[in-house]
């Protein structure tokens, strides 16, 4: 399993938990999960066997995570609340995302919480504002992350120097870790989606020598 070496970011095209136990510490793990890895997991319900299968899942990539790195955060998702059986969060972040058109019962949904469990920091507030960015680069990537929303959550932590995305998906922890000259490894199972991570991560670099 040989790494994409791209100027301070190593990225990994597999399944996160091949990778993560040839890995070493990290400053933080700050990524967006899959809602949804071909099982069908339900709701938190009584269904306990597709609770238990997303837990299963999830544990596995999520203590290989604890155990190398010093803060973990996981983006609010339909999936947030099942994490918290896996391991109680320490805190939630806010991310707030102007003039987005997700729906809420009260109406439109201009937030979303983002777990962080282990090590916190004083160097901010837990608040971020990142509006969401269509970008055609992305080739119907489902679900996008702005690279302000990564420049939030890693501006919260100051003095971290590197940050790990177990799943890197179009490689938005990635391009915003290079352009605040931090160390990034990135892994992502699907073939399309890595591609595009590494043209955006390597114009990243490029933009980023550049200055």
């Amino acid at each position: 399993m040989e790494p994409v070496i791209i100027g301070n970011a190593t990225l990994y095209n597999c399944d996160c938990r091949e990778a993560l136990p040839s890995l070493t510490g990290v400053d933080a793990v700050i990524t967006d999960p899959p809602y949804n890895v071909g099982i069908d997991y339900g709701e938190l319900t009584n269904d306990n066997k597709t609770l238990d299968e997303f837990v299963e899942w999830g544990k596995v990539w999520f203590y290989q995570c604890r155990g190398i790195s010093k803060t973990v955060l996981i983006n609010g998702q339909p999936r947030l609340p099942q994490y918290a059986i896996i391991e109680p969060w320490k805190w939630l972040i806010a991310w707030y995302k102007p003039a987005a058109m997700g729906r809420s019962p009260v109406g439109f949904c201009n937030w979303e919480p983002v777990a962080m469990w282990g090590k916190g920091s004083n160097a901010g507030v837990d608040f971020i504002r990142a509006p969401i960015i269509p970008d055609d680069r992305l080739n119907g990537h489902p679900c996008p992350k702005p690279v302000g929303w990564a420049i939030g959550l890693i501006s919260l932590f100051p003095k971290y120097n590197s940050i790990l995305d177990p799943f890197m998906g179009s490689g938005t922890t990635g391009v915003a870790a290079v352009q605040m000259d931090r160390q990034f490894i990135g892994i992502e199972i699907d073939n399309k989606y890595f591609d595009i991570a590494c043209k955006r991560i390597e114009d990243a670099q490029r933009q980023q020598r550049m200055f």
